[in-house]
C-alpha cells in the first residue's frame, strides 16, 4: 500500500521554532534600527522622519520576504509588528521623560 503524501515525523516543531526565532530577530532589527535612526538625528522633525523612513524600509523588506518566501512571510510580518510596538512603546516613554 502506498501513501499519496510524504509522512512527516514532527518537522513542524522545528519549523515553528525557526519562525519564532525569525520573528524575534526581525523585531529586534526593526526596534534597533529605529533607535539608531533616532540617535543619529538632531531635531524632533528629523527624529520622526528618520524613524518613519526606517519603519517603511523594514515593512518593505518584510513584504518582499512575503513575496519571495511565503512560508517565512508570516514570521517577518509578525516580527515587524512586534518591532513597531517596541518602537511605539519606548518612543513614547522617551517623549514623556
Amino acid at each position: 500500500m502506498t501513501r499519496s503524501h510524504p509522512h512527516s515525523t514532527g518537522g513542524t516543531t522545528k519549523n515553528r521554532w525557526a519562525h519564532v526565532g525569525i520573528s524575534i530577530a526581525f523585531a529586534l532589527i526593526v526596534a534597533g534600527g529605529a533607535k539608531v535612526a533616532f540617535d543619529l538625528s538632531s531635531t524632533m522633525m528629523t527624529h520622526l522622519a528618520l524613524v518613519g523612513a526606517w519603519m517603511m524600509l523594514a515593512l518593505g523588506l518584510a513584504y518582499a520576504g512575503v513575496r519571495i518566501r511565503p512560508s517565512l512571510g508570516g514570521a517577518l510580518l509578525t516580527g515587524f509588528g512586534i518591532g513597531a510596538l517596541l518602537v511605539i512603546f519606548f518612543g513614547g516613554m522617551q517623549m514623556i521623560a
